[in-house]
């Protein structure tokens, strides 16, 4: 390469991995590649090295193995471990308190609702917690529970209902309205 001022030079127009480059290393001409200059300039990221990170694909999330990419909150959902949609809700309305991924609830009938999710699961096989909340009559003594659950489910909807169980001598059981539902929902999107 002869002596020429860098003023003088063409501009490149892009650079390339296997670009080389001319360095001087304790008085000593050396060349050196555009990959060699980028990894000592921006190392790779660990736990224990500031550098340069990659972003986890949704593919990685859902597996949950890779331990060298970083999470962003675009992608958080999808690992396994992350509620896919949460709703807590005013029972007897569709009166939605706190959500994430949830479109809508629709009061049914007495002790009966059902949920439409925003983002739908990748199928109906997704696992999922009912629960309801109740200080009234209908709630929990020492003669009577209130239980609840899934009566349905598929990829971007769920039912859920709510029984009360008197024991006076006789067992009676009724479809009651809680004053709150909350569901929850894992899976695969």
């Amino acid at each position: 390469m002869a002596d020429t001022k860098i003023s003088a030079l063409t501009a490149a127009g892009s650079v390339a991995g296997a670009n080389e480059f001319a360095i001087n290393e304790a008085g000593t001409s050396k060349k050196v590649t555009a990959t060699q200059i980028a990894a000592f300039a921006s190392p790779a990221a660990s736990d224990t090295v500031a550098g340069v990170a990659e972003i986890a694909t949704q593919a990685e999330q859902e597996t949950g193995t890779d331990t060298g990419r970083i999470v962003c909150p675009g992608r958080q959902h999808f690992h396994a471990s992350a509620a896919k949609f949460w709703v807590y809700w005013t029972a007897n309305s569709t009166t939605i308190l706190a959500s994430y991924n949830i479109d809508s609830i629709a009061d049914t009938t007495v002790g009966d609702a059902d949920g439409t999710i925003t983002n739908d699961f990748s199928s109906a096989n997704w696992a999922g917690f009912v629960q309801t909340s109740d200080a009234s009559a209908n709630g929990w003594d020492a003669d009577s529970i209130q239980s609840s659950g899934f009566n349905a489910r598929a990829a971007g909807t769920f039912g859920v209902l709510c029984g009360f169980i008197i024991d006076g001598g006789t067992a009676v059981a009724a479809l009651v309205d809680p004053q709150q539902w909350q569901a929850v929902g894992f899976g695969d999107l």
